[in-house]
């Protein structure tokens, strides 16, 4: 990617409003899109394809996002599947009509591009109406056109495209392939997932956002303007993908990369099967608190609970200072090494909660043994730097 390049791409999630975005991205009550908007610079409305947008959502849109936010829309499912593009059918009556409707992204120049996604059953033998259709449509603004039926991944094809000014949309998609086709001065990408019952249900690994750097830095040396979309909007995977990409790509700010830190944990507990802890967000005198407080920003309800069913006459200290605490609780072991921050144990549970940096009851225990002033100094640490202290087998010590 050549100097200057990171700043002309825009990463987003293709729609915002989901209920299940909520614990993710959103608080219960809370403005979804300035939410959103104070994350990303991005947003693709998915709505507009099934439904056409009220006047008044669509000044809403244009007043709650910040300058420099920019929205892409979907066209009408009326004029890609019902009326096939096809101008004589009354596609571009129904085009200009939808433009009418998103004026105010328009003039406040918050409209980045138009989103014309072709139905699988149009096919070469309809490119005809792609031709008429970008030929015909308003210049005011822009489209981006995604290809369904693999007869139309062909050079006359993208020859319409680049004649009109279109841009070819990159897919990520497990029918068609991820080929790098640029067709004029900015480029549209889609991640739609790789799952199978649907595509979208579907979270990428780092390794597979990897191979996509490449292509992304290809596309912004080749382009002014790059918008690329994650689709698998299930379970907010979405948001946490695009994130990935922003600071893969080396291009997030100090709040995204602290939200994606915040992701990176919540999927972790939820892919092993972790429940948050009681408390996450930490107050001001965080100090202030009891051991017992304290605890419930590392310990889930469950674990909790059950850590005051063993017995203290359980516990052994055998060593306890500022610098390390060793420790038995029942029949494990229990290291707690200060000085390089390593919490080390060997109960099978340890191994299911460390890697969202939480504590089984086993730890949870010997913290309520100890003196209560070590016990908090060390448990402040932990809270307030979690991301320095390691948790590990005491295999690995």
């Amino acid at each position: 990617m050549s100097r200057g390049s990171w700043t002309k791409i825009k990463i987003g999630t293709s729609g915002y409003s989901y209920d299940d975005w909520v614990g993710v991205l959103y608080e219960k009550q809370e403005s979804r899109l300035k939410k959103y908007s104070s994350v990303f610079t991005l947003v693709e409305i998915d709505s507009t394809f099934y439904s056409e947008p009220k006047p008044e959502v669509v000044r809403y849109w244009v007043t709650v996002t910040p300058i420099g936010f920019t929205f892409t829309a979907k066209i009408s499912r009326e004029i890609t599947h019902k009326r096939k593009l096809d101008p004589r059918r009354g596609a571009i009556k129904e085009l200009t009509r939808f433009i009418e409707l998103l004026k105010p992204l328009i003039s406040s120049k918050k409209l980045g591009c138009l989103v014309v996604q072709l139905p699988p059953s149009f096919t070469y033998s309809d490119v005809k109406y792609l031709e008429n259709f970008l030929k015909e449509s308003p210049r005011e603004v822009r489209f981006a056109v995604e290809f369904r039926h693999p007869s139309l991944l062909r050079s006359d094809v993208y020859k319409i495209l680049e004649r009109y000014d279109a841009a070819y949309v990159i897919v990520d998609e497990p029918l068609l392939p991820s080929d790098v086709i640029v067709t004029t001065d900015f480029s549209y990408i889609r991640w739609h997932g790789r799952g199978k019952a649907p595509w979208y249900n579907y979270h990428y690994s780092i390794n597979e956002l990897k191979e996509w750097v490449p292509k992304v830095n290809e596309v912004a040396d080749k382009t002014d303007i790059v918008y690329g979309l994650f689709n698998n909007h299930f379970y907010g995977y979405a948001v946490h993908n695009a994130l990935q990409m922003i600071m893969l790509l080396g291009i997030a700010n100090q709040y995204q990369r602290e939200l994606l830190k915040k992701l990176d944990e919540y999927f972790l507990r939820r892919e092993a099967g972790i429940r948050p802890p009681i408390k996450e967000k930490k107050p001001v005198l965080l100090c202030a608190l009891s051991v017992k407080e304290l605890l419930e920003y590392l310990m889930d309800k469950h674990r909790y609970r059950r850590m005051f069913d063993i017995n203290i006459a359980d516990v052994k200290i055998i060593e306890a200072s500022s610098k390390i605490v060793k420790a038995k609780v029942k029949d494990y072991n229990v290291i707690i090494d200060v000085e390089n921050k390593v919490i080390l144990h060997d109960c099978p549970d340890w191994s299911r909660v460390l890697v969202a940096k939480q504590f089984c009851k086993h730890v949870g225990r010997l913290f309520l043994v100890l003196k209560p002033e070590l016990a908090k100094s060390i448990l402040c640490d932990i809270i307030e730097n979690k991301e320095t202290w390691s948790f590990k087998p005491l295999t690995q010590y």
